[in-house]
């Protein structure tokens, strides 16, 4: 029988990022990082360093890539890091009286409440509760319980070693016992039969039935076959090949276990009594994956004291002070409105665009030079025309000399009846006057900016009527300094000083199409917008030594599905005051930060809906359960589509108030759908949320859908 040759099966190229490729990297950032490093031959020092460090890099990556979930189960088991379990919500219960005096005065500990629903989530009392004679209501903590959990986890093919992962991973008690037990509480059976537990394979024979549980990999695991100078020796019975292996367990749900204030809740065995949530202590908590785990044990070995970045910030926040529900630092990059303005109006425009001319004052209207088959022409948009002043004649036209050249860089105009200056082969020009060299025209400039720049715009300073920031753009780097305009002069400003930054530092908000080789930059109520080709984005740009915002969201007490009442979300002047002195003791040398509330954008909806059924009454629930899960869905701190509060910065649109809607089970469907927002009320097709903002449901009108169909 001849052997059929067999195909080659294609290998995955993991780690296509190679020793060559990051050493080209490396050399290609040298002259606009280190511009004075001028010899990059591969017998300087400096570039066997670079080599040294891409050569470890590629086998960083080469090692990583090839690393299985099962070797990093082995590592974390090494290192002693075991992801956490899903932890149990606490809440304290309100109970209320509501017959005679038959109701026993004591509520012991351990009293059952439980939510209503299908899957109910059951919590028990913590502690006993005395109603004294006249009292009506009293209060006490309560724990959600456990789940009890029966999985089938898979049947055993008679091999050493065997393994079974759970689905959920386990609850065991963190407190502290003298003996403490070898894993969480679970039972493992064999074909019905219950195996043991062990801590260790070492002194188990080959007919021990007992299994070792498996911490970082949540796995079951059974006797191993180990080599020995005698031969193979096994450890612990091996399950027979199609043996059934199951266990029983208890788990919490997490997140799906939550339980909000103002939540009914049945009494178990007692009559005469009600029961609601009042307030949530501590909400459940979702089980770690391996990489929550790797980061809280590295946070453990390593308590933060100082914060670097704006991540260590919000974790020593929210470790050192209570009472938030959630913390957010950030430098606030990104324009709360992403539209493009009336002055730059989507295309059409040409694709190749080499100056975009746009006044510091009164930016009413906007021209675009580009090169039309090698010369340059204005082209003038359909916008409300310029003031109009006999000393500026030809609005639009190219000085000749500028179209003699056949180059263009950039032109700025500080306001639309002040003459235009025009850059262009390292020259100046202003309307009706003579060039001069862009080193003369701006002294202290760096020679890299004077010739060549992809973008020159102006943003003027709110303080004086002359004051500006120039801004020269050249590839990945601009440069910056303020000026005076006088009698067709930029000045520098006294004591002002330069500084080249890089663009994606800088205007971080931008995508990498945008930061590198702008066409045209040019700035409309303190907004830089960049174009390049046919894309228009707007930036923010952030100054060196702006500060850093510190947005807190206190902790609201209440029903997410209730209307929060006015000021509920203000920060009370205590927390604020700990957050400070958390941030003053905890800053770098030089950081500056501010401290305070986010930016809240109140809306509206207007909605229609077609409930399931139409008497009155289930017409009247369904648009209260509508309302509801709207109110829920938008909250700052319970809201979005994770559950931990609306997403930072996201506007909301149409699309998720229908996504809403659509899950409420008393609606069959939505079938209108309008927001307002402004101090008008008006419709908008989106509620745009400034960066670091959150959003606050006001008004809600939902309508029954009356026509047939």
């Amino acid at each position: 029988m001849t052997d059929l040759p067999t195909p080659d099966v294609p290998v995955p190229d993991l780690d296509d990022l190679r020793f060559q490729p990051l050493v080209d990297a490396a050399k290609r950032a040298l002259p606009q990082r280190a511009p004075e490093w001028t010899d990059h031959n591969v017998s300087d020092p400096g570039i066997a360093l670079v080599e040294a460090c891409a050569e470890r890099t590629d086998q960083l990556i080469y090692r990583v890539d090839r690393m299985t979930g099962r070797q990093r189960s082995a590592v974390l088991r090494l290192m002693g890091i075991t992801p956490l379990p899903a932890s149990p919500g606490r809440v304290t219960v309100l109970f209320t009286r509501t017959g005679e005096a038959t109701v026993r005065p004591e509520i012991p500990a351990g009293t059952e409440v439980r939510t209503g629903g299908e899957e109910p989530v059951v919590l028990r009392t913590t502690a006993a509760l005395v109603l004294e004679a006249g009292q009506v209501t009293g209060q006490v903590e309560a724990v959600e319980e456990p789940v009890a959990v029966t999985e089938l986890l898979g049947v055993a093919d008679g091999g050493p070693g065997g393994r079974f992962p759970t689905r959920h991973r386990p609850w065991g008690p963190g407190t502290p016992v003298p003996d403490p037990p070898f894993g969480p509480p679970l039972v493992v059976r064999v074909d019905g039969t219950p195996w043991t537990a062990v801590r260790t394979f070492a002194e188990a024979g080959p007919e021990s039935t007992v299994h070792w549980w498996d911490d970082a990999a949540c796995e079951v695991v059974f006797g191993p076959l180990v080599p020995t100078e005698d031969g193979p020796r096994q450890h612990g019975k091996k399950p027979p090949a199609g043996a059934r292996v199951s266990a029983e367990y208890h788990c919490h749900r997490g997140r799906k276990g939550s339980v909000p204030a103002g939540t009914p809740l049945t009494v178990a065995g007692e009559t005469g009594l009600t029961a609601a949530v009042q307030d949530v202590v501590t909400a459940p908590g979702d089980a770690e994956d391996w990489q929550q785990a790797l980061e809280r044990a590295g946070l453990g070995l390593a308590p933060l004291r100082r914060a670097v970045t704006a991540a260590d910030h919000e974790q020593l926040v929210e470790e050192h002070v209570a009472g938030l529900a959630r913390v957010r630092v950030t430098a606030l990059t990104r324009p709360t409105d992403s539209r493009v303005p009336d002055a730059l109006p989507a295309p059409p425009r040409p694709a190749a665009v080499l100056a975009s001319l746009v006044a510091a004052h009164r930016p009413e209207r906007a021209v675009h030079y580009y090169d039309d088959d090698g010369t340059i022409t204005p082209l003038s948009l359909p916008l409300p025309p310029p003031v109009q002043d006999p000393a500026v004649t030809g609005d639009d036209d190219v000085p000749v000399p500028v179209r003699e050249a056949g180059r263009l860089d950039a032109v700025v105009r500080t306001a639309e009846d002040a003459p235009r200056l025009w850059f262009y082969l390292g020259q100046c020009l202003w309307d009706g006057g003579e060039a001069q060299p862009v080193a003369t025209a701006f002294p202290g400039l760096p020679a890299a900016f004077t010739s060549d720049v992809d973008a020159v715009t102006l943003l003027p300073d709110p303080r004086a009527d002359d004051a500006y920031e120039l801004f020269f753009f050249k590839g990945e780097t601009f440069h910056h300094r303020a000026y005076t305009c006088t009698d067709r002069a930029f000045l520098p400003r006294p004591g002002s000083r330069g500084v080249t930054s890089l663009v994606s530092e800088a205007f971080p908000g931008l995508s990498p199409q945008c930061q590198v080789s702008p066409d045209a930059v040019v700035t409309i109520g303190g907004v830089f917008f960049f174009l390049k080709g046919t894309r228009t984005e707007p930036a923010l740009w952030r100054r060196e030594d702006d500060p850093l915002h510190v947005l807190l969201v206190p902790q609201v007490h209440g029903d997410p599905g209730v209307r929060p009442a006015a000021g509920a979300f203000d920060v009370p002047p205590g927390t604020l005051a700990e957050v400070k002195n958390v941030v003053e003791a905890s800053r770098l040398l030089g950081e500056r930060l501010r401290v305070g509330a986010p930016r809240y954008h109140s809306f509206g909806i207007a909605a229609t809906v077609r409930p399931w059924s139409s008497t009155a009454a289930d017409v009247g629930r369904a648009l209260e359960e509508a309302e509801k899960a709207l109110r829920r869905f938008f909250h700052p701190t319970a809201g979005g589509p994770d559950g931990r509060g609306w997403p930072w910065g996201r506007r909301v649109h149409a699309g998720d108030v229908f996504t809403v809607l659509e899950g409420v089970p008393e609606i069959r469907g939505a079938t209108s759908v309008a927001l307002t927002a402004g101090i008008g009320g008006g419709t908008v097709p989106s509620v745009e949320v400034s960066d670091g903002g959150l959003v606050l449901l006001d008004t809600v009108d939902i309508e029954p859908d009356t026509t047939e169909g």
